[in-house]
């Protein structure tokens, strides 16, 4: 997937009369200036980067990826020979790598109305049950993509059964509440009784809005803002099952999956995506494959923060805002629990090809 860098962003929403999106605005600073730039161990992103790349290096040179539309374009063939590097970087030591990136790379840091501060979630892949048929108590249906409108009925339909008997069936699980939250996440894995492990992808959305949950719960006063993490309305659901899907179905976005051979997580740029290094970005301010360097709180206070270069490659359905992300944490319920918990104030710094 490719969209256009803004680096002084100023786009229109074309929908309804909603005001225009605020412009992001890059300052260019040094590396000295980078929140914990000295500490972090930058070789760890080149995975990451390395898969960016793969992607960019495949762009006809000529497209444009960055357009402040009033200095200078930046095009996929600026961002080329870094990639190129990048690609060729395999037995480079942690000082090589860094000098390599401020070889080739410019931070700029990222503000709107001059607020650089900004909301940083987690997410992360969950582990299922399931079976590859209905039966005990694998009752809840994961579906791949319909065709046509099928796609685009809403969720209470849908756990209503009006894509039952058409096929569409993936697997099978043996908790709602699972699956939902495998829906938020985008991608996980389920476990058959044989121990065989099937990854699923995101395949796509029915198209409704997303509406957060928590915030439903906090409206109707089940759950104080503070509280409202993963882990709190996970257990409100359970110890409510009579109402969870009624809850659940206050959103009405419904995703689908498809099983992935190899890769576990893929996100929006087509590529699997690196634990703790892969960001889910607002993609009408940061184009995917963008490296970012991030100054965030942990979610646990006494790690400290979180000062590391990641990659924008993922979106989400509540992923909106300049200074915004979602921070990937990776596999299982470790991950789960950084995931659930994390509600950080944070900033970032967009890295740019220098010209």
């Amino acid at each position: 997937m490719f969209s256009r860098f803004f680096v002084f962003l100023s786009l229109s929403i074309l929908f309804g009369c909603q005001a225009p999106l605020p412009p992001l605005d890059l300052t260019p600073v040094e590396y000295e200036a980078l929140p914990g730039w000295s500490k972090d161990s930058s070789l760890e992103v080149r995975p990451a980067l390395q898969r960016s790349c793969g992607k960019i290096l495949n762009l006809k040179p000529q497209v444009v990826m960055m357009d402040d539309q009033k200095k200078k374009k930046i095009t996929a063939a600026d961002w080329q020979p870094f990639c190129r590097a990048i690609m060729s970087s395999s037995n480079v030591d942690e000082l090589t790598f860094r000098n390599l990136v401020k070889q080739f790379l410019r931070p700029y840091k990222a503000s709107i109305n001059g607020n650089s501060q900004g909301l940083f979630t987690g997410y992360y892949e969950p582990i299922l049950r399931g079976a590859l048929t209905r039966r005990g108590a694998y009752q809840t249906p994961l579906y791949a993509l319909p065709k046509g409108r099928d796609g685009n009925i809403p969720r209470s339909e849908i756990v209503g059964g009006a894509l039952a008997g058409k096929g569409l069936e993936l697997l099978w699980v043996d908790d709602p509440v699972d699956a939902f939250f495998l829906q938020i996440q985008g991608s996980g894995r389920v476990v058959l009784e044989n121990g065989r492990v099937i990854k699923l992808g995101y395949a796509g959305t029915n198209n409704h809005p997303y509406v957060a949950i928590a915030r439903v719960l906090v409206e109707r006063g089940e759950l104080t803002k503070e509280e409202s993490t993963m882990q709190s309305i996970r257990v409100w659901l359970r110890k409510h099952p009579k109402e969870a899907e009624t809850i659940m179905s206050c959103n009405q976005s419904y995703v689908y999956f498809r099983k992935l051979d190899k890769e576990g997580a893929i996100g929006a740029q087509g590529v699997a995506l690196t634990p703790e290094r892969s960001l889910a970005v607002d993609k009408r301010y940061i184009s995917l494959g963008t490296p970012m360097w991030v100054d965030l709180e942990h979610p646990n206070p006494a790690r400290g923060r979180l000062q590391k270069i990641m990659v924008a490659q993922d979106i989400g359905g509540a992923i909106k805002g300049g200074i915004r992300g979602d921070y990937f944490w990776g596999l299982g319920p470790k991950a789960g629990e950084n995931a659930g918990s994390m509600k950080s104030r944070g900033e970032y710094y967009v890295l740019l090809p220098k010209k």
